[in-house]
């Protein structure tokens, strides 16, 4: 998306500020990056109940969370309910800093690493992740809710890769990426309203709306050397790249709830995510160019089912299946940060199919009832990533370093629950290689 001028016989600029996904996101979503720092999505559904439970929750739904995760789960709810959760997040990010991707080192100045250096960005994030309130009325029970969708906060500096280059028939190992520097600012916030209603005794449907709020302020500059060989300059600056938006977009989520039995529930939902505008502005100072440009944020919809058995009183085992359309956000936003490379088709971004699977073991005879819980999921790769089609050229090993693909994870949740003076109590732990999350959730009933 950058696109400065070659510095005097040492560099050339690569427009390589591709996103690299990862929600979070997640989830949550996930991570994706203009620039290499990606904007994780949370599509974990909220709750610390779901979240020990390896978030799975669309069998169950049986709180004030199902106005956003499966709203056919309300219709099990007949008093009034208020629901609050925070919830501390910690994303660990790695972007290419610098090292040697190609050619050999020649030991002078920063050239000194064979093979690509990764840096490492660290988002810690607390506050209130989700607000609702649950009435029932006759036949249906309402809720409306406020919920975080997404919110990170990202900065890296990549100081210029050392590669090899062929230019005009003449092969040189001196030559170095311009380097570059960046952060992303980004907020979305939903609020929305559900009503279900049980068609029969053993089906319930719900539904909702929703109005969500996307912030999203990032701004990158390609910035100048001391000497190919030295240090960055931040004082020089050859191109930018800033991209906005500040809109407001509706979503909605719809879902069923069946009883096949007095221990087996089924559960399935689908979130329709917003389309955002956005708008992007790349500049490259001596060359005069200003380019503006609007196109959509796409937050990936999400389909999922789900089941909650009860193999004795005391005990319940939850297992979900989401198919999470990361594919979406390659359009325009993606699409965007590629272009002057002219290779963003050779960019893929895969849909994610995640398994979510938990227990809980509930003690409701003692002076404090209590909840054990614990479970895991799978998170599959989603991010961006590079793939050369034919025989790779010089452009797409730089590409390939910068966007390199991401990791299948295992998430491995565990938390409690407590009722006090009639108010419940949960906490809850997700743990991963990557992102690690702790929650803490209280539901008034009356």
């Amino acid at each position: 998306m950058l696109t400065g001028v070659r510095q005097p016989s040492m560099t050339r600029c690569r427009a390589c500020t591709l996103v690299a996904i990862v929600f979070a996101l997640a989830s949550p979503a996930s991570a994706q990056s203009t620039a290499q720092i990606p904007l994780r999505f949370d599509f974990l559904t909220p709750g610390a109940r779901s979240l020990a439970m390896g978030g799975a929750f669309l069998g169950a739904a049986d709180d004030a969370t199902a106005a956003f995760s499966n709203p056919a789960g309300l219709a099990r709810l007949r008093r009034i309910e208020i629901s609050a959760e925070g919830r501390f997040r910690r994303t660990e990010t790695s972007f290419l800093s610098g090292g040697r991707i190609s050619g050999s080192i020649t030991g002078r100045g920063l050239d000194t690493i064979a093979g690509p250096v990764y840096g490492m960005d660290v988002d810690d994030r607390f506050g209130p992740t989700f607000l609702s309130v649950v009435v029932p009325a006759g036949r249906v029970t309402w809720a409306v809710y406020r919920h975080e969708l997404a919110r990170s906060d990202n900065a890296f500096q990549s100081d210029g890769v050392f590669e090899r280059l062929t230019f005009a028939g003449v092969t040189t190992d001196e030559n170095r990426d311009i380097p570059l520097a960046g952060r992303r600012q980004m907020a979305i916030d939903d609020y929305g309203g559900s009503v279900a209603t049980s068609l029969t005794s053993r089906v319930a449907v719900g539904g909702g709306v929703s109005v969500a709020h996307l912030s999203l302020d990032s701004s990158f500059a390609r910035l100048g050397l001391t000497s190919l060989y030295g240090v960055v300059d931040p004082t020089r600056v050859s191109a930018t790249a800033v991209q906005a938006a500040h809109d407001t977009a509706v979503a909605a989520n719809a879902g069923v709830s069946w009883r096949a039995s007095p221990r087996l529930t089924i559960g399935a939902a689908v979130r329709r995510g917003p389309a955002f505008t956005f708008t992007q502005e790349d500049r490259v100072f001596d060359q005069d160019v200003d380019l503006v440009r609007a196109g959509r944020f796409k937050v990936p919809d999400v389909w999922g089912a789900g089941v909650e058995w009860r193999p004795a009183e005391a005990w319940r085992v939850l297992a979900d299946y989401d198919y999470v359309q990361y594919s979406q956000l390659k359009a325009d936003f993606l699409d965007f940060q590629a272009i002057a490379s002219n290779r963003a088709d050779r960019v893929r971004l895969d849909n994610g199919h995640e398994w979510h699977g938990g227990v809980e073991y509930q003690r409701l005879n003692g002076r404090v009832p209590l909840a054990l819980r614990g479970g895991l999921w799978y998170d599959p790769d989603h991010v961006p990533r590079y793939v050369a089609a034919g025989t790779p050229d010089e452009e797409d090993v730089l590409l390939a370093a910068t966007l390199p693909g991401g990791h299948h994870l295992v998430h491995y949740t565990f938390g409690l629950g407590v009722l006090v003076a009639g108010v419940e109590i949960n906490g809850g732990a997700d743990v991963s290689s990557e992102t690690n999350y702790a929650t803490m959730s209280a539901v008034f009933r009356f």
